[in-house]
């Protein structure tokens, strides 16, 4: 049986949840303080001292024999890895070399956060001496993407003991896109509405309780207008009109989404400026640590980016620096025009979307942009 875990790649929710799975299955629900050593991010982020303080625990035998369990829990900073300069760098080499001499037997570790890189020493270290899991979440420019995500939702029901039919789930991924957060909280209506009747659930019982759009077309759309990409947003408009029912409604709805994205890059640059927020790891940072207050102070100040997950936030942030604040208000100002022509003309909506994308990104991206 393994006695070390690493599960890593895109998909936070699910990496939270199978690490917190793992913890319970090895230290229990009340675990032994004398047998369970935990190092988790505080205000630092991702600092040193917690793979370090990780290796002295790894090193340092049982207090009272039996075995220990030693948890790098929700790391984001495996990507500093092979940083020749960084301190993280070097402690997480150093950590690969631990491992690959061999974990002791009364040791148990448990790594959890995304980025891990499969082609670098902590990642082949892991796969050869201990047990690997890469969860990916679903991504709706792939084809496959309800197949990824009926299997996730299976899982997460076979777990609870729930037996879900083929158009249930169908529902389901109606419902949550590739939202793989939701899904615990989505099957957990179910139960609860359920109670005690242990017979599966109906399509129009889970109707009643679980509703909703997965708006992940949409936050496609939002990556590639972040990578000035104008090739790729020609792709991901081809796919978005062609799964739709109505090309020139889903055409419109990108013009507005697009707005929004904008948008919001603009309060994001403006946000970072007058709190003098230098970058964008600084900025995720930030939203982590405010109160439910300070959000919706920001909130009320129509700062409406503080109340997304701060993970995203970075992600815009690190697209938003490659506008400038004048282009970013350009680009708003085109798409106004592009929804107005839809309205007041018989040009097609999604000619006037691409037309506003090639006057948006259709030159060089610049790359020494600052906020």
């Amino acid at each position: 049986m393994a006695n070390l875990f690493l599960i890593s790649g895109n998909d936070e929710s699910q990496i939270t949840a199978q690490a917190d799975k793992i913890v319970r299955q090895y230290a229990g629900d009340n675990p032994d303080p004398f047998a369970y050593d935990v190092f988790q991010e505080g205000d630092a982020g991702a600092d040193p001292s917690l793979v370090i303080n990780l290796l002295k625990s790894v090193k340092s035998p049982p207090f009272l024999g039996g075995k220990k369990t030693v948890w790098l829990k929700h790391f984001s900073g495996f990507d500093a890895e092979g940083s020749k300069t960084g301190p993280l760098g070097k402690v997480l080499k150093e950590l690969a070399e631990t491992i690959a001499k061999g974990v002791p037997e009364d040791i148990i570790i448990i790594m959890d956060g995304p980025g891990i890189d499969k082609r670098k020493a902590l990642y082949k270290a892991c796969m050869a001496h201990g047990e690997v899991m890469l969860l990916t979440k679903p991504d709706k420019m792939n084809r496959n993407w309800q197949a990824e995500m009926t299997a996730c939702i299976q899982q997460v029901a076979k777990e609870k003991g729930l037996q879900l039919d083929r158009n249930v789930v169908e529902y389901l991924i109606d419902v949550l896109g590739t939202d793989t957060a939701r899904i615990d909280s989505e099957l957990e209506k179910i139960i609860c509405y359920k109670g005690a009747d242990s017979t599966p659930p109906t399509l129009e019982e889970v109707q009643k309780v679980c509703v909703g759009q997965g708006e992940e077309f949409n936050w496609a759309m939002g990556n590639v207008l972040g990578q000035r990409n104008l090739q790729e947003c020609l792709r991901v408009i081809d796919v978005i009109t062609e799964q739709s029912k109505d090309e020139d409604r889903a055409a419109r709805s990108l013009i507005l989404n697009a707005a929004t994205y904008f948008r919001q890059a603009l309060q994001i640059r403006l946000f970072m400026a007058v709190n003098k927020i230098s970058n964008p790891v600084s900025l995720k940072r930030t939203l982590e640590g405010a109160s439910d207050d300070q959000k919706q102070q920001w909130v009320g100040d129509g700062t409406e980016f503080v109340t997304m997950h701060p993970y995203r936030v970075q992600m815009l942030a690190e697209q938003a620096v490659r506008y400038t604040p004048q282009e970013i208000i350009e680009a708003i100002r085109t798409l106004r025009d592009a929804l107005w022509q839809c309205i007041s003309s018989s040009t097609a909506p999604r000619v006037s979307l691409e037309n506003a994308l090639l006057k948006i990104i259709g030159v060089v991206p610049r790359t020494n942009s600052r906020p």
